[in-house]
Parts: structure tokens; C-alpha cells; sequence
């Protein structure tokens, strides 16, 4: 088959100054959309990208171009092109050899990964850089002719070949690009330092739904710092014009730091080179002001392959046992947050070690780990000169950022997180039906609604002045507000996605669903691929979908140390387990499509006289206030809500329960309170496992913090109720 020439110049410009919609200059800022209508309307999925990095050649193959970008199949090269031009091995052109030099396939974690033979070691060789050698030009070629016989497998009609760093600064780059064109076919997009950055800011942006903070990618030859912020519907990401790049990439600022010897000055005169350069670059950049400055510093997303082993690295020291002997259990770099004291105490422990003192360890391989060093040395010293909250790694790249720069807007400004799950439950869906777009809706509404509307506020409690907490009496420290904080704001977000696979696995054994359902956005799950997502969100999903099935994980050790993941402590941990009560009652009211928006009505908005259960929410009058269960007034916590103040039934409505009243950031009641109305004679409600299901909801409720929790009934074998219960 001979190759789709002239294909990738429907690529072409996507990042030039020509392009209005995709690069807008203005005041010092400039548009990372990368959206083009005429471009977008010219490409069909699937399609392949290819980034030609300086430490490694990374191949995918994109499915369709929807907000996940969910990819067919991906494998990485591991020729490192930097290093080709530093290696002073003789160059090999014993054409007779070529046979005992096949390419071979192997797997670097659960990644495939080509493996080069007798790689060039890192430290190796020359100081001045030399062109590429033929000998790795032809592995280049090898690779790429096998990456062309499976887009030929696969359909795909568009590649996209983006080179960077080494490939731009190499002596013989045109030679080079020249045999990529002769030989495969494709033509290669060769960016400039800017266009680098802005691709690569495109590819954090790709990786998550919201971004704001200031932006690091370490290359294998350079290094870049610039400031991304990006809402969830403007899809105009912006950014300083002036983007920041200096030559102290993974592999460069290795050999720089091993060409010093042991000569100590040496090395601490580049560091402190660093520290001016990072320092001036802060400066440089422009920090626009929706970039918000936290008390302690900005938070920084970090981008590429040594910034990612850095990462890979944190995650092993908290998968060391500790005395509890949990294991870290979210192995994902995508997501995953780390404060500053747990990235210094790490970028102390590695930045003096010897290249080959490193040990291989969890996803970071043998010639990774040669680098760690210099990494090190590189975030001790960006630490030194950056105010800097926290790091949340993305697994964003130039691949990413090259197929979210071909979306149109509209495709741009959708959650990731959503479209994934989407995705899986129209393709998948556990072996269940996918429910009706407007079961979504009145199901989300619905359980939106089990939460007081005040429930914010009841869980903000006060403030510590000291980082002492004490939980017994509503103390929390700041921190542990902070994270509580976080744990109500991914409420709203994460609510639709619980809601489209709360009733996945409902197929399988009941013994074996809680641990299927818990798993799915866990590691070995279907979505453990779903973009936007932050471990603490994954651990919020996975306890929620555990609760929702009541039932318990084939491995409880690893389902305590996910919820200790959960932002908020104990108080989220007790409001995930009520929210999971909330799934289950919905599951049973609606666990066939089209029953959602019959049970609970438009919108999840009750309609008096139609039969729908919903969630209400009432004010509790302040003079009468908590009550005793023994009391007659018909508004008191634990007892009947009266709909007219008599207390009648009103139109066979005469089954309520009062779930929960909270309490005001003070330690007082709140003036509110949320009842669920059960319609009386509803064949679907009135089932014993439907009250079952109701009963054990306001028992979680009862032990959650700002909720109280009761039961009225008047079917037999079911109590008046359980009086109020005063959570916290």
C-alpha cells in the first residue's frame, strides 16, 4: 500500500502565526485553543500521532476525536535522540550486522515499549554534539515502518509526525527529516521552542478539565516554565507569549552534572545558574492574575518524562508498607498530587546520589533512572526559587496536545471525565443497559437533592488558629478544612458520573459487585484511563460505587487506604458512605432505562398527584426547633412532615422520612432540613427491599456530620422512628 502522501499538510500551520483560531496574541497572552474549523473538518479518525521526543519516539493511535481522545493502541521507541548525538560509539554501517540488530518489543511497565539494541548509556561519550548517526536513523526507520504496517491495519488514513528539541538542534536534522520523507512517506513537523511550549501546555489542558497555575515540561533536552489557566466552558486556555525554555532538559543537564567529576564547584556554580534562570523566567513570564496564588505558593503542573519519574518515585515511597501496612493504591500518574515537603523530601534524598546508585523502581526503568539525579537537582532548585503549594502530574505530552489542538471548540469545553464515562457505558456499561439522557438528568437531581441545601455550610466547621485538629469538637485545622473544601467543591462534578454507572455490574454475583464496581476507576478498572480526574476524586468514585452495593471488597486492607485518599478526612469519608445509600435507593427506584424520570419526576422535581419520590427540602422553624420524638408538633426532626399543617393525608402521600437537619458553622442546628416523600400503594416504592433500602440510608445519615437521621413509616413492621440523632 503506498503511503498517504501529502496527508500531513492538512496539519500544517496548525501552530503558525497565520492561524487566527490558533494563536490570538494579546497584551503579552496568547490563545492555547488550537481549534480550527477548516482543520478539523479535513481530518477522520482514526488517526495516528507521532512525538519525536529527545529521550524517547512515542507512537498512538487515536481512536475519534471526541474530548477523551481515546486511543486505540500506544507504544513508546526507546531511542533517545539526544544521546545520539553526544555517543562517541563508532558509527556502525556493517550492512551484514543488520540482522543481529532486529528491533525487538518488550514491556516497560504496562506500556509497550521497543527496545533498541545496545543502547547508547547515558553519561556516555562526547561533549559536542555530532549528527545523528546512520545506525539510528535506520532504527528510526525500522520503528517507523512498524508503526506504519499497523496504522495500515488499523484504517488509519492521517499521521501526524511532530519532532522537538534534538531533532530540531541536530547538525544533520534536514538529512534526517529527508530519509523519515523518502523512506516512510511522512512528513514531519518540525515546532520551534515556542511552538513546543504552547503543544505541550495543550497537552496538561488535554489531561483535565480545569487548569490554573504555572506550568513545568521537562524534555529529555529542554526544560519549559510558563502559567496555564483555562476555565471548564471558555475553552480558551491562556498563557504568556513569552514562554520560558532553557537547555536543562533530563538527558542535557545529566551529562552536564557527570562532566563535573567530583569537582563540587563545578556543580553548584550550574545550580545556581538554574536558580537565576528561574528566577528571571518567573519574572519574564507575566503571571496573568486569574492565576491565583495560594497562601503557600502556586500550584505547578508538571509535564514529560523526568518530571513524570519524579512522580513514579513518590508514589514508591508511599507504597512502602508503613505500620498500618497499606500500600499506595492509585498507581496513576495522572491526577496525582503531591505537596511541596513530599516532593523536597524526595528531590533531597536523589539529587546527590551517583547516576548508577539509582535503583530501578516502580515505572521508572534502569535508563530512567540514570536521569533521576539530575531532575533532582533541577526541582530543588525551581523549589529554591518558586513559592510553590503543590504539583499535580499530568500525563499530558506533545501527542495529547496535538489532537486537542484539532478540536473544535464546542468539543473542547466538554469534561473529559464525563465523555469517558459516557463512552464506556454506551460501549460497555457493565453489562447493563445505558439509561435514557433523561434518566440522567432526574437521577442526578435526585441525588443532588439528599444533600441539604445548607450542607456547605454545615460542613465548614471552625478553624482551628494552629494546625491542631480536634475532630471530637468540630475542630478541624486548616489543612483538613482546605481538603474538606475540596471534597464538597468535586461534588457537583463527580454526582453525573456516579449516576451513569451506579448501575454497572448489577449482572454479576451480588458477592462480587461491590469490588467490580469499586474497581472501575481504580487501576484495574475499565476508567482507569478517564482523564480529569484527581486520585481523590478516583477515591471518592470507588467508595461511593462500593457503598452503592452494599456489599464487601474482595481486599479490604487496599479499600482502607484508598478511602484515606478521600479529601476531607473523616467527615467526606462518612458523607461518601451516606451518598452511596443514595445510589443504591436510586438503583432499586431505577434500574431499567426510562424508570427515572417516571419515579422521580422531571428534572427530579416532584409533581403532586404523580407518585414521584423525591427529596424535599424544608425550614425548620426556629422557635420550635429539634423536638422530642415523644413531641406532637408535626415539623419536629424524627417525626411526619405535615404538608398543610394538619397532618392529613394528602392525595394517598403519607409516608415521609425525615433524613437529615444540620448544624451552622457555629455548632448550632441549622434551620433546615431534608425529608424524602414516598407516595403510599407504589408497587415499585412499597416493596420491603425498597424500605429496606430507605431504612439504611437514614442510618448512614444519622452518623454523618451536620445530618440527623430518622425514620417514619406507618407500614407495619417498620418503626415510628428512630428519633434525632445529633451527628458530630
Amino acid at each position: 500500500m503506498s503511503p498517504p502522501a501529502g496527508c500531513l499538510d492538512t496539519f500544517r500551520g496548525i501552530f503558525s502565526s497565520s492561524q487566527a483560531n490558533a494563536l490570538n496574541t494579546s497584551n503579552g497572552q496568547f490563545s492555547i485553543n488550537g481549534s480550527s474549523p477548516s482543520v478539523y473538518s479535513g481530518i477522520q479518525a482514526p488517526l495516528a500521532i507521532v512525538d519525536m521526543g529527545s529521550n524517547g519516539i512515542r507512537f498512538g493511535i487515536i481512536a475519534s476525536l471526541d474530548r477523551h481522545l481515546p486511543v486505540l493502541y500506544e507504544e513508546r521507541a526507546s531511542i533517545s535522540l539526544f544521546e545520539a548525538q553526544f555517543s562517541s560509539d563508532p558509527d556502525d554501517d556493517d550492512e551484514g550486522n543488520e540482522d543481529s540488530r532486529k528491533t525487538l518489543v518488550a514491556t516497560e511497565g504496562s506500556e509497550p515499549t521497543l527496545k533498541v539494541p545496545n543502547p547508547v548509556k547515558n553519561g556516555s561519550g562526547s561533549s559536542e554534539r555530532r549528527p545523528i548517526s546512520k545506525k539510528v536513523i535506520r532504527e528510526v526507520v525500522r520503528t517507523f515502518q512498524r508503526w506504519k504496517a499497523l496504522c495500515h491495519q488499523a484504517n488509519v488514513q492521517n499521521v501526524r509526525v511532530i519532532a522537538t528539541e534534538a531533532t530540531r538542534t541536530a547538525p544533520n536534522s534536514k538529512e534526517f527529516l529527508d530519509t523519515i520523507k523518502t523512506e516512510i512517506g511522512w512528513t514531519v513537523e518540525l515546532l520551534s521552542k515556542h511552538e513546543e511550549a504552547k503543544i505541550g501546555a495543550l497537552g496538561v489542558i488535554a489531561s483535565y478539565h480545569t487548569v490554573q497555575g504555572l506550568f513545568m515540561d521537562l524534555g529529555g533536552g529542554s526544560v519549559q516554565l510558563n502559567y496555564i489557566v483555562r476555565g471548564s466552558s471558555d475553552g480558551q486556555g491562556k498563557s504568556s507569549s513569552s514562554a520560558q525554555s532553557w537547555p536543562y532538559g533530563a538527558a542535557a543537564l545529566s551529562r552536564r552534572l557527570n562532566n563535573c567529576g567530583n569537582d563540587k564547584a563545578a556543580r553548584d556554580d550550574i545550580y545556581e545558574e538554574m536558580k537565576r534562570a528561574f528566577r528571571q523566567g518567573l519574572k519574564d513570564i507575566n503571571i496573568d492574575p486569574e492565576v491565583k496564588r495560594h497562601e503557600d505558593g502556586y500550584r505547578m503542573y508538571l509535564s514529560g518524562g523526568g518530571f513524570r519519574a519524579l512522580g513514579y518515585l513518590l508514589m514508591a515511597e508511599k507504597m512502602k508498607k508503613d505500620k498500618g501496612g497499606s500500600r499506595y493504591p492509585i498507581p496513576i500518574i495522572n491526577g496525582y498530587v503531591a505537596t511541596r515537603k513530599e516532593l523536597a523530601k524526595v528531590v533531597e534524598k536523589y539529587r546527590d546520589m551517583a547516576p548508577e546508585e539509582v535503583e530501578t523502581s516502580f515505572r521508572v526503568s534502569a535508563r530512567r533512572a540514570k536521569l533521576i539525579p539530575a531532575c533532582a537537582t533541577l526541582m530543588a532548585a525551581v523549589l529554591e526559587t518558586i513559592d510553590i503549594k503543590d504539583v499535580l502530574f499530568s500525563e499530558g505530552g506533545v501527542r495529547q496536545g496535538g489532537c486537542f489542538g484539532m478540536l473544535p471548540l464546542e468539543i473542547q469545553n466538554r469534561d473529559p471525565a464525563e465523555e469517558t464515562v459516557r463512552s464506556f457505558v454506551k460501549a460497555f456499561g457493565g453489562g447493563q443497559p445505558p439509561l435514557h439522557s433523561s434518566d440522567l438528568v432526574s437521577l442526578s437531581s435526585f441525588v443532588s437533592s439528599a444533600l441539604p441545601s445548607d450542607f456547605a455550610n454545615c460542613c465548614r466547621l471552625s478553624s482551628a488558629s494552629t494546625s491542631e485538629a480536634d475532630e471530637s469538637h468540630n475542630i478541624l485545622s486548616p489543612k483538613d478544612a482546605a481538603d474538606l473544601q475540596i471534597f464538597i467543591d468535586s461534588l457537583p462534578r463527580l454526582i453525573p458520573l456516579l449516576v451513569m454507572v451506579m448501575n454497572c455490574y448489577n449482572q454479576l454475583p451480588k458477592e462480587a459487585r461491590s469490588t467490580a464496581a469499586w474497581q472501575l476507576f481504580l487501576p484495574g478498572g475499565a476508567l482507569a484511563n478517564c482523564y480529569g480526574l484527581t486520585h481523590g476524586d478516583r477515591a471518592t468514585l470507588a467508595s461511593v460505587l462500593a457503598k452503592r452495593h452494599e456489599g464487601d471488597l474482595a481486599d479490604p486492607d487496599t479499600g482502607d487506604a484508598v478511602k484515606k485518599l478521600i479529601p476531607g478526612g473523616k467527615i467526606a469519608r462518612e458523607a461518601v458512605k451516606y451518598l452511596g445509600k443514595v445510589l443504591a435507593l436510586g438503583g432499586l427506584c431505577s434500574p431499567l432505562p426510562g424508570m427515572a424520570t417516571m419515579l422521580f419526576g422531571n428534572r427530579g422535581v416532584p409533581k403532586h398527584g404523580t407518585g414521584h419520590i423525591a427529596f424535599e427540602q424544608f425550614p425548620i422553624d426556629p422557635s420550635t426547633g429539634h423536638r422530642d420524638r415523644r413531641d406532637n408538633d408535626k415539623t419536629r426532626v424524627g417525626g411526619e412532615h405535615s404538608w398543610d399543617g394538619t397532618g392529613d393525608d394528602e392525595e394517598g402521600r403519607n409516608d415521609f422520612v425525615v433524613l437529615q437537619a444540620g448544624y451552622s458553622p457555629t455548632g448550632e442546628p441549622a434551620h433546615g432540613h431534608v425529608v424524602i416523600r414516598v407516595p403510599k400503594d407504589n408497587p415499585i416504592l412499597m416493596a420491603p427491599n425498597v424500605q429496606d433500602a430507605i431504612k439504611s440510608l437514614t442510618d448512614a445519615a444519622s452518623n454523618t456530620h451536620g445530618f440527623t437521621g430518622s425514620l417514619v413509616h406507618k407500614e407495619p413492621g417498620m418503626g415510628k422512628g428512630k428519633g434525632v440523632h445529633y451527628a458530630g
